[in-house]
């Protein structure tokens, strides 16, 4: 039976630590090895990049930190729901998963968006900020899980598909599938609650107008 590159590595260390290298000799990674590492490095720097230019648009749209910090909670929901889904098919962590996780950077923050979004509207239109957080839930309910599920549905061919390239397109998409799975059931609960406890109720009038 075959093992991907990570798995290999990761035996070959195993089977090295009970050796003693002799005076001046070392280990070190290099070739394939050295290359994955590297790959791995790039992948994580790219993924904290897009992260930033999501918050910052976010900030400069919202003129506030407090509603993007709450939009950018969904992002820690969609890795725990990547780990579970790599965990399921045992698939180790790789490049085409790290691409997998810099799309959901992007995508996940969407559902957030609609139900803080709308939120805010109702407050600005008088709601007390229960109420807001009780109609928005109720009012982008059916939009957020219709837009879930299309996603979810256009992936299946590429995740259980088969052919040239399979290899590179069934870890993007079970990535993208188990993130957006995941995030989208934690964000309807637990992004009103953050929004309740971080933003609440304006603390004079006008403010919510004024970041908005």
């Amino acid at each position: 039976e075959g093992v991907t590159l990570t798995e290999g590595s990761a035996l070959a260390y195993d089977a090295l630590k009970v050796l003693k290298l002799p005076t001046g000799y070392l280990l070190y990674d290099g070739g394939a090895n050295e290359q994955l590492a590297k790959s791995n490095r790039l992948a994580r720097t790219l993924l904290g990049l897009a992260l930033f230019l999501v918050f910052v648009v976010m900030a400069v749209q919202y003129e506030s930190i407090r509603n993007p910090l709450v939009i950018m909670t969904s992002v820690p929901f969609c890795t725990i729901g990547v780990a579970l889904g790599l965990e399921a098919y045992t698939m180790p962590i790789s490049m085409p998963v790290w691409l997998g996780l810099i799309l959901l950077a992007g995508i996940v923050v969407n559902n957030a968006i609609v139900l803080v979004d709308y939120a805010r509207q109702l407050q600005l239109r008088g709601h007390p900020v229960d109420e807001a957080l009780v109609i928005a839930g109720q009012t982008r309910l059916r939009p957020i899980l219709m837009t879930t599920l299309t996603t979810v549905l256009g992936l299946l061919p590429m995740a259980f598909g088969g052919g040239d390239g399979a290899e590179l397109r069934r870890p993007i998409a079970l990535t993208l599938i188990a993130g957006l799975v995941f995030s989208t059931g934690l964000t309807l609960v637990v992004i009103p609650v953050l929004y309740r406890w971080l933003v609440g109720e304006p603390k004079q009038k006008g403010r919510l107008a004024e970041e908005g």
